[in-house]
């Protein structure tokens, strides 16, 4: 039985591995370290987030926003947490701050000298640049 070879380098769910054995396929794996398991689910949420965002239809946008709890489920017990955790942080910060129903795109924010705005800013300044007027 011939079989063609492809690099993966990626993190599989247990099923899949176990699925595609049983159909003929020869699946070389390791089970990472807890390190390494970490580093992992990290690359594997941003795939998944790409996932999200580039799908087409509802139901592929659920796919999608299942194998994201996924993750964030498999980081909770990584972390000795729960799912139920995270949902009751996340309601904290949605009655503090509120969500994103506004959708509210900030284009500029300027924020004075030494105020909490303007040292979260400083602090990342990559990804906030500041915007210098012209003289």
């Amino acid at each position: 039985m011939q079989r063609r070879k492809f690099k993966q380098d990626k993190l599989w769910r247990d099923k899949a591995v176990d699925w595609l054995e049983q159909m003929g396929s020869k699946i070389h794996w390791t089970k990472l370290e807890t390190d390494e398991f970490a580093e992992q689910l990290k690359i594997k949420l941003l795939e998944e987030a790409e996932e999200v965002c580039k799908a087409k239809t509802k139901e592929a946008l659920l796919e999608e926003l299942a194998d994201i709890l996924e993750v964030v489920t498999s980081f909770c017990e990584l972390h000795e947490t729960t799912l139920q955790n995270v949902i009751e942080v996340q309601n904290k910060k949605h009655q503090e701050r509120g969500g994103f129903q506004g959708r509210k795109f900030v284009t500029v924010a300027e924020h004075l000298i030494g105020s909490h705005g303007e040292k979260y800013c400083l602090n990342d300044p990559e990804k906030y640049p500041e915007i210098l007027d012209p003289i």
